[in-house]
């Protein structure tokens, strides 16, 4: 399997993988996609299986030496297998390249397999915010530090 560099032509298979990982209502749109794709401050990256189709993607930011982790999407048929860790730590990768300090993302509390990843991949639980994805629905500030030569070893599994 490969990760890349996602393209604007990859958005119509990261909006069906979206729609496969997330409830409606938490849904990011296929503009919001369009615009993570063309955004100049924004690192996409898509994971492919051997016939070179989307079975996982995640998209990172950074400011000054603050880096954010948006999103992390793996299909559900492929969950489990270190994808979305692969993704994960190419992002970290990244982040540490581009001079981070520490990467930071917010997650669901009951999405408990993305806790457990994150928590695997030295990210520790830093606040709640409130409401943050509808009235009631809390996400939890997860970060985690880099330092220089801490980069990980993209995995191909």
């Amino acid at each position: 399997m490969i990760i890349s560099h996602a393209r604007p032509a990859d958005l119509d298979n990261i909006v069906e993988l979206e729609r496969s990982g997330f409830d409606a209502a938490e849904q990011w749109s296929a503009e919001a996609w369009a615009e993570e794709l063309s955004s100049p401050d924004r690192y996409v990256l898509a994971r492919l299986d051997l016939e070179a189709r989307i079975i996982g993607v995640a998209t990172f930011s950074c400011v000054e030496d603050m880096a954010d982790l948006h999103r992390v999407i793996v299909r559900p048929e492929q969950r489990g297998r270190g994808i979305g860790a692969s993704l994960v730590r190419a992002g970290l990768d990244w982040a540490n390249a581009v001079g981070a300090r520490r990467m930071l993302l917010e997650v669901s509390p009951e999405n408990h397999a993305a806790v457990a990843l994150y928590r695997r991949l030295g990210f520790e639980p830093i606040s709640t915010r409130r409401d943050y994805y509808a009235p009631g629905r809390h996400a939890l500030v997860m970060l985690r530090p880099l330092r220089d030569g801490d980069a990980w070893a993209v995995e191909c599994a």
